[in-house]
C-alpha cells in the first residue's frame, strides 16, 4: 500500500469591527498562501551549509499586516477611484493611491505577489509612493497563539486612527496581506506569503480593525 501525506497550508482571516467595543461588521475567508510563501516557507526550515557556523537561507519569520482596496471583490470602485483616495486617470494627478492596479487580483490565484492596491497605516497624504515616514505595513502582537499543534495565529488590532486619518475619511478596504521581517513598512509595495480578498470593509476613525490569521498545517 502506498502512503502519500501531502503536507499543505491552510489559511482562514477574521475580520472584526468595532465601533467603541461594540461589533459592527465581519468578514471570514480562506486566503491563500501564495508561491512566495511556499518558496520561503522551504527555504525557512533549510540549511544551506553546516559549520561552523551554520548558515541559513533566510531566518524571516511572519511580523507584518497590511491593507489594500484592490482585488476583485471590492464593492465600492465609485470610491476607490476618486480623490482623495484614487483616479481613473493619471496616476499622479488626483489620489494618493491610484493608478496602482484595475482592481483584478483574487485570492485563488497563487501567483499574486503584493497588495494590488495598498493604503497607508500612517503617514502622509501624498501621491504614491509617498514620502519618507509613511508606513504601509504594521507589526503583529507577538507571541502568536498556537490553537493547536499544528496551527499558529497572527494578530493585529487596527486602530481608529490608522488607515482612516486626514483627508482619507473612509477607506474602503478589500485585501489583506501577510508578511514576513524581509518586507519594509516604509516600502509600498512589498512581497507578501498570503492573501485575502473580502467584500468592502469602509474604514473610517469611529472604528478599530481585530485581525485573526490563522495558518494550519
Amino acid at each position: 500500500m502506498r502512503i502519500i501525506d501531502d503536507i499543505q497550508v491552510k489559511q482562514n482571516v477574521f475580520i472584526t469591527m468595532r465601533e467603541r467595543g461594540k461589533i459592527v461588521e465581519r468578514r471570514e475567508g480562506h486566503n491563500i498562501f501564495v508561491d512566495l510563501g511556499r518558496e520561503w516557507l522551504s527555504q525557512l526550515i533549510a540549511y544551506q551549509a553546516f559549520g561552523p557556523p551554520d548558515v541559513t537561507f533566510r531566518d524571516d519569520r511572519v511580523k507584518y499586516m497590511g491593507f489594500g482596496i484592490g482585488g476583485t471583490r471590492q464593492l465600492a470602485l465609485g470610491t476607490a477611484n476618486s480623490a482623495p483616495l484614487g483616479s481613473s486617470g493619471d496616476p499622479y494627478e488626483a489620489g494618493s493611491y491610484t493608478g496602482i492596479g484595475s482592481n483584478a487580483q483574487t485570492d485563488v490565484d497563487p501567483t499574486v505577489t503584493t497588495l494590488e492596491r495598498p493604503v497607508r497605516v500612517i503617514g502622509g497624504v501624498s501621491n504614491y509612493p509617498g514620502l519618507a515616514g509613511d508606513r504601509w505595513i504594521e507589526q503583529i502582537q507577538a507571541p502568536p497563539e498556537f490553537p493547536t499543534g499544528t496551527s499558529v495565529t497572527f494578530k493585529r488590532l487596527f486602530q481608529s486612527f490608522e488607515v482612516s486619518y486626514g483627508t482619507f475619511t473612509s477607506v474602503p478596504m478589500s485585501e489583506i496581506g501577510l508578511y514576513t521581517a524581509a518586507a519594509s513598512p516604509e516600502n509600498y509595495l512589498n512581497t507578501l506569503v498570503a492573501y485575502d480578498t473580502f467584500d468592502t470593509l469602509s474604514k473610517t476613525s469611529a472604528f478599530e480593525l481585530e485581525v485573526r490569521w490563522t495558518l494550519s498545517f
